[in-house]
């Protein structure tokens, strides 16, 4: 038989018979919503009066009032490393032993009593493995330019602009069945003097953050996976969405360290710098973090 419905002998053995198997595993089959599948092994025996259980093809002695018994080892289910929705259907028939030529050497064919099927959903889930996943920096700390460009002014007053993009996708560890998530940013520093509103900013290395000639300020946008539209992100405030879980604005990944593709939420940034005059600024490099505080939850 196929692992389709569950792999086993459908003969009945006696269980003196010279032939009779020790075995009491089956295969079944296990199918991802992701259409990943995986073939494990499921124990399934007959619960005898004498303690002494054998493999439910296998007859003779009395059933104890437990009758049969099917699971799932812990060691197999540790096989569907990847999160999400795994599906399976076990196809069980239920015989009475009726004696055959040979029995004792051979398995016979029983008298079939009742079809019995068992529906398994498994959710699997990987919580210690949310990530704020960064498809330009897969496996390495994230170092990101913002791209500053001069243009021509009069005199001293040349102004520097710039903007670059980052893209970013969340995941939740249980392949994306969050239906909200929390996001705030925030930067290293405290308030900053003369800085806009919501504004993020990075600083002069060995300068002094309190001047404002000694630190640049941009801007964070987001693209919000609900709805598509551009969202402008303030310093240190949270944005809520919902209805995350969607399966038609989430993005199939292969994450670091991962094998098989999971969902994601996608959510790139645009990090602006808006124009400001190099008259203004004091030389030097200038560097910053931004951090970035990812919550995914479920509510009713």
């Amino acid at each position: 038989m196929t692992p389709t419905y569950g792999a086993c002998p459908v003969l009945l053995w006696w269980w003196s018979g010279s032939g009779v198997s020790n075995s009491t595993s089956l295969t079944l089959r296990f199918t991802h919503d992701g259409g990943e599948t995986k073939d494990l092994q499921i124990t399934s025996f007959k619960n005898r009066a004498d303690d002494s259980p054998v493999g439910s093809w296998v007859s003779g002695r009395v059933v104890s009032p437990e009758g049969f018994r099917t699971f799932i080892p812990s060691s197999e289910l540790n096989k569907l490393s990847t999160a999400g929705i795994w599906r399976a259907k076990l196809k069980m028939q239920v015989k009475a032993w009726d004696s055959c030529s040979n029995w004792s050497t051979n398995a016979c064919p029983g008298i079939h009593r009742v079809d019995w099927t068992a529906t398994i959903t498994l959710n699997v889930t990987d919580y210690g493995n949310q990530q704020i996943y960064l498809p330009a920096f897969p496996t390495s700390a994230p170092s990101v330019n913002l791209n500053l460009n001069t243009r021509p002014g009069a005199g001293s007053r040349k102004s520097v602009s710039g903007s670059t993009n980052l893209d970013m996708c969340l995941y939740d560890g249980n392949n994306s069945a969050s239906n909200r998530i929390s996001l705030l940013l925030q930067d290293e520093g405290g308030t900053a003097t003369g800085r806009p509103d919501g504004q993020f900013s990075i600083y002069r290395k060995g300068g002094d953050q309190s001047k404002a000639s000694d630190r640049l300020d941009y801007q964070v946008s987001v693209i919000n996976p609900t709805t598509g539209a551009v969202q402008d992100i303030s310093n240190g405030k949270e944005i809520i969405w919902s209805d995350t879980n969607r399966r038609n604005i989430q993005r199939p990944v292969v994450l670091p360290g991962g094998g098989a593709p999971a969902l994601c939420v996608p959510a790139p940034l645009t990090l602006t710098t808006p124009a400001f005059s190099m008259a203004d600024k004091t030389a030097g490099d200038y560097t910053g973090t931004l951090r970035i505080i990812y919550t995914p939850t479920t509510q009713q």
